[in-house]
């Protein structure tokens, strides 16, 4: 599974919430939140600001999850943001559209979930302003 990442020169919290935003403009729902440095703290241990956000539509999601159950694997989405040095942040995301036609998704329903994380992700770093890396 391909993972993008986008660099922006916001801050954590403006790309944290610029997230939160994108989200819901896109008509998703955040099923989770993943605090890892809050856990890290908890523990006694320290690392810069990490959250991972699980999101999606469930008019979207279970009908693709009734046709191709184990699309469950993938769904709901994720996406990671993180703090970087200089209190500048990143966003970073896996691209499920290949792991969906993998396992029988059909080439439109995965196209639109890519772009669906293309346009959250525009929306918090946009690629003319952030340095965008592909693994």
């Amino acid at each position: 599974m391909r993972v993008t990442e986008r660099r922006t020169m916001k801050t954590f919290s403006e790309s944290w919430r610029a997230a939160k935003v994108a989200i819901a403009k896109a008509g998703m729902t955040v099923f989770a939140d993943i605090d890892h440095a809050g856990a890290a703290r908890g523990v006694g241990l320290e690392m810069p600001a990490t959250r991972v956000l699980l999101y999606g539509n469930p008019l979207a999601g279970t009908p693709l999850m009734m046709a191709a159950p184990l699309v469950a694997l993938d769904l709901p989405l994720r996406l990671l943001v993180r703090e970087l040095p200089g209190n500048h942040s990143a966003i970073a995301y896996h691209e499920v559209s290949e792991s969906l036609k993998e396992i029988g998704v059909e080439d439109d329903a995965a196209a639109l979930l890519n772009a669906v994380q293309h346009t959250i992700a525009d929306a918090i770093a946009p690629i003319n302003c952030a340095e965008d890396r592909r693994r």
